[in-house]
């Protein structure tokens, strides 16, 4: 026993020696490595943007070297800053040499994943009603025979030209039969409003309205066919003329976002029976359903309900709860239309706290309404963008819109920015003077759009 207890003390005898055991004890590497670590082992920047990360307590005396897989994506300085360069993914590693008393180095490697990606963004517009009144039908109509609705969007056609979603309520059908061509209360268009509008550049068409089935079943197969023809460019949504297509939650992509697109009536004109397909009724379970559903397959969702009180500048309290409801089932974004007057665009705050702008009503977008107030309409200008996984909205504001009737006899109809509405246009409204609406005035439209209470973005 005694032996061995002498041999012990000579093999640490020699081993202090050697160095191989400090009276002092060093860290061990794996020690250091439980110590320090890097300020975070991910990092998603933007191009052109930098980020700084370090090695946590490395100690005075570390010597810390910092370099990147691949410098074309993302380079790294001498302390640890790093800069996005272009699209892609790379590595960057910390090396951390320690020199302890006796000179004896302990190296640690620690590695942060970068991703470089760029901001994606969407710009939305979208604009209320075209509710084709037969004096509209007969301002279309050519010397030939034909129809051509240019001139109702020759004024803001520049405007919408520099936005990627561009959103329109249809509210009158379309029929082929020109003997069905009609205006209040049973309404048929001709498609050649589809063409004019397409040439100013709308590229998402809803149809979900309270005269949606005014022709019935043909006006529904008449609509559907011809958007049918423009699927590639334009998306209509609202109605159908199947269960597949009706089954199917709208969803198209824009520089990289996916947007769905939902969009329901509350109400008919008619109770004429008709295919449950036809047309997307406002059904609570199911529009909760169905936004779920989308939530889980777009990165945004737009809900477009036709809904509200005719003439009312005020959403009512059904309007109001299911917003709510909507908001908290996932949509993004809600723009509704139907009462011919604009309502406020308010913030709706959600549980998940998210911040969903709700337009309550575009108002008209063109008519033959004889009210000042359903003269001035609205259009929803959004803005979304996406980065790291996530899609939010950057802008939401409100720009007024004025429903311009002008000609000695009312006969011409457009629709104009109010920024651009002058004094001398005010006083070419047919509505000045007549049917005891008073004088128009740009104070006055002014004062109708003001009035609502707008939130702020």
């Amino acid at each position: 026993m005694r032996r061995v207890r002498i041999i012990a003390v000579l093999l640490l005898t020699v081993s202090i020696c050697l160095g191989l055991i400090y009276t002092n004890t060093p860290v061990s590497a794996k020690e250091v490595a439980v110590e320090m670590r890097l300020s975070t082992e991910k990092v998603v920047i933007k191009p052109g943007k930098k980020i700084r990360i370090s090695v946590e307590n490395a100690g005075p005396n570390a010597k810390i070297t910092y370099s990147s897989r691949n410098e074309d994506v993302a380079t790294v300085s001498k302390l640890g800053k790093i800069t996005g360069i272009s699209e892609g993914k790379t590595v960057v590693t910390a090396v951390v040499t320690k020199t302890d008393k006796r000179g004896n180095e302990t190296v640690l490697r620690f590695k942060c994943k970068v991703k470089v990606e760029a901001e994606k963004t969407v710009s939305i517009m979208a604009v209320g009603d075209a509710l084709i009144h037969e004096k509209i039908l007969n301002y279309g109509k050519q010397e030939d025979g034909t129809y051509n609705f240019d001139g109702l969007f020759k004024y803001v056609k520049k405007y919408i030209s520099k936005f990627d979603v561009k959103i329109i309520n249809q509210e009158t059908i379309f029929v082929n039969d020109s003997h069905r061509f009609g205006g209040y209360p049973c309404f048929g268009t001709p498609n050649a409003l589809g063409d004019s509008m397409m040439k100013a550049g709308f590229n998402v068409i809803t149809c979900a309205t309270n005269h949606a089935y005014d022709n019935g079943a043909r006006g529904i197969k008449d609509t559907v066919a011809y958007w049918r023809q423009y699927e590639d460019t334009t998306l209509m949504t609202g109605i159908y003329d199947n269960q597949e297509d009706y089954d199917t939650v709208a969803i198209r992509e824009y520089n990289g976002i996916k947007i769905a697109f939902l969009n329901y009536t509350t109400l008919l004109n008619t109770s004429a029976k008709r295919e449950p397909y036809y047309i997307r009724y406002c059904k609570e379970p199911q529009i909760e359903k169905e936004i779920m559903y989308a939530k889980k397959h777009a990165d945004f969702v737009i809900v477009l309900p036709h809904w509200g009180v005719e003439y009312d500048h005020k959403p009512s309290e059904e309007q109001k709860r299911m917003a709510k409801k909507m908001a908290e089932a996932g949509a993004d974004l809600i723009i509704g239309c139907h009462p011919h007057v604009v309502q406020p665009m308010k913030v709706i705050k959600t549980t998940d706290g998210r911040r969903v702008p709700c337009y309550y009503s575009l108002g008209n977008f063109i008519s033959n309404m004889y009210w000042v107030k359903t003269q001035v309409e609205g259009m929803a200008e959004v803005e979304i963008v996406k980065w790291n996984g996530k899609t939010t909205v950057r802008s939401a504001e409100f720009t007024p819109l004025i429903n311009h009737i002008y000609g000695s006899s009312g006969t011409k109809f457009t629709a104009i920015l109010f920024s651009d509405y002058t004094s001398e246009l005010c006083k070419l409204h047919y509505l000045n003077d007549r049917f005891g609406s008073g004088a128009v005035t740009c104070g006055r439209l002014k004062e109708v759009f003001d009035s609502i209470g707008n939130d702020k973005w």
